[in-house]
């Protein structure tokens, strides 16, 4: 039988199963006959709902059956036009289609090549692409950002501190970052204070072994001990800038940042000050002017700290420390303190105040007797911190979005500006006692120093000829300086005039 009579003759055997069985189900089988009830034939209705349940297998093997909507379960047999070893062509079948496909391909043959080719529009996606339709059935590729991951075909992007997982299809958790103590960035500050911190010891360890020589008591050894301790301070802030941000690193930093510098600054204020005060009343009067006792000044520079101090305890109170993630770029998240950017500034408000005044006082001061050198290198020294601090400024303000380069401006600022008062203030005086002792003597004193140095003449401290007794008579009493020589037997002093306690220096 051709195959085109297959359809009609299983199409013929439908209709005679549906009949056959609402015979059954309305007549019975014993005996199977055509009762009257079916008579003069089934009902359209219920014919249909008969057919639409009948299965049976069909003339070509394929079992015949239909859905809720009365079409047939395709059935097809897929044949490939192959040529045969003997030159003759036919149909050979590849596969089925009975609900689904099956292919055999190790049957198929394709001309000049071996492998299948591929019948596709477009090739699926990879992970963290969407497809972009060009039609019905084709697309194009489009990447989502880096930040977004692929929700039903479309990019979303991940919330601040997270980012997609490695297939894209959500979003993880992004491990905040902190500064590593072998990052090249923190190496710098961090070997720059120490070596800072040492060469300060150092001075210390200097100024406490010759602590009654005429140099040190003549720089004023008081506030060179504060200032000193400023400066240890400042390197030292590095290390807990550069640690790992908690509650208790954030809050020695917001009152350490201010209280080191203040202390530094303080202590040049209350020096610079006093001499002002010293040199402008000693052109007017010899009267003595007030609060220029060692002591005094002690008590004027913790004072001008502990400003800094309470306001830093009072910033501490009101907005407690603490420690947040900030998200400069996409995909980075950046342990830090808690504090803003208006609230540093103002932190170093009081110090910038500090800074000015100091630089106006060494300005004042520039023009005192030629062999008061530490004046001049007051000077120098507060016209490099302004030069520091005002390229700090811009550089820590703008770049805002690079929490590195933020953090290690701020410890190099801290660090220079302790190293130019280290250098400028008290390299010069450890360097004439370790390496001049020979000029670390009082006004004709005439030991002699020994070895290579005993043929040496005892070197003499020169001093302003005019006004050296005014500068006597204003600061007789400062227990920071050398006394005046010894008296002859009728009381009057000796003609040998001793160095001046206003702070001098060694030419």
């Amino acid at each position: 039988m051709p195959i085109s009579l297959f359809f009609p003759v299983d199409a013929v055997y439908a209709a005679a199963h549906a009949i056959h069985n609402i015979i059954q189900d309305e007549c019975g089988t014993d005996p199977f006959y055509f009762c009257d009830e079916l008579k003069p034939a089934p009902l359209g209705p219920q014919l249909l709902k008969y057919l639409r349940n009948v299965s049976f297998i069909g003339r070509q093997g394929t079992e015949i059956r239909f859905n809720a909507d009365g079409d047939a379960f395709g059935s097809y047999n897929i044949y490939q036009y192959q040529r045969h070893p003997d030159g003759k062509y036919d149909y050979i079948q590849i596969g089925t289609w009975k609900e689904m496909l099956e292919m055999n391909l190790s049957k198929l043959q394709w001309k000049d090549v071996d492998d299948t080719p591929k019948s596709v529009c477009s090739d699926p996606c990879p992970s963290g692409h969407i497809k972009n339709y060009q039609d019905q059935c084709c697309w194009v590729c489009v990447s989502c950002r880096e930040d977004a991951y692929v929700y039903n075909d479309t990019c979303r992007s991940c919330s601040p501190g997270y980012g997609p997982n490695a297939n894209k299809t959500g979003c993880v958790k992004i491990k905040a970052l902190i500064l590593e103590w072998l990052n090249p960035w923190v190496l710098v500050p961090v070997v720059f204070s120490s070596i800072g911190i040492l060469s300060t010891l150092f001075t210390i360890a200097v100024f406490i072994r010759y602590n009654k020589t005429p140099v040190i008591m003549a720089s004023g050894r008081e506030l060179c001990y504060v200032l000193l301790c400023g400066v240890l301070c400042c390197y030292s802030m590095s290390f807990v800038i550069l640690a790992k941000p908690s509650v208790e690193t954030c809050a020695v930093m917001r009152v350490g940042l201010g209280l080191c510098l203040s202390v530094c600054y303080s202590a040049i204020f209350t020096k610079t000050n006093r001499i002002s005060r010293i040199f402008n009343r000693g052109v007017k009067t010899i009267k003595r002017p007030i609060y220029t006792s060692p002591i005094s000044q002690v008590v004027i520079a913790l004072g001008i700290v502990s400003i800094q101090l309470i306001g830093g305890i009072v910033w501490l109170v009101i907005e407690r420390p603490d420690i947040r993630e900030i998200y400069p770029y996409p995909l980075t998240a950046v342990l830090t303190c808690r504090v803003s950017t208006f609230s540093l500034v103002m932190s170093l408000v009081y110090n910038m105040i500090l800074i000015i005044m100091c630089t106006w006082y060494a300005f004042k001061t520039r023009k005192i007797p030629e062999n008061f050198n530490e004046a001049k290198y007051i000077g120098f020294t507060m016209y490099s911190t302004c030069i520091v601090w005002l390229a700090f400024l811009p550089i820590y303000f703008g770049t805002n979005n690079d929490y590195t380069i933020q953090i290690v401006s701020m410890c190099m600022c801290l660090n220079i500006s302790a190293t130019v008062a280290l250098g400028c203030l008290f390299t010069p005086k450890v360097y004439l006692v370790l390496f001049q002792p020979y000029k670390n003597v009082r006004q004709g004193n005439g030991c002699q120093i020994g070895g290579a140095d005993r043929n040496r003449p005892a070197y003499s401290m020169r001093f302003t000829g005019p006004k050296s007794q005014t500068m006597q008579s204003v600061t007789s009493n400062s227990k920071s300086s050398p006394r005046l020589g010894p008296k002859h037997a009728n009381g009057d002093p000796s003609n040998v005039r001793n160095p001046s306690v206003v702070e001098s220096s060694v030419s």
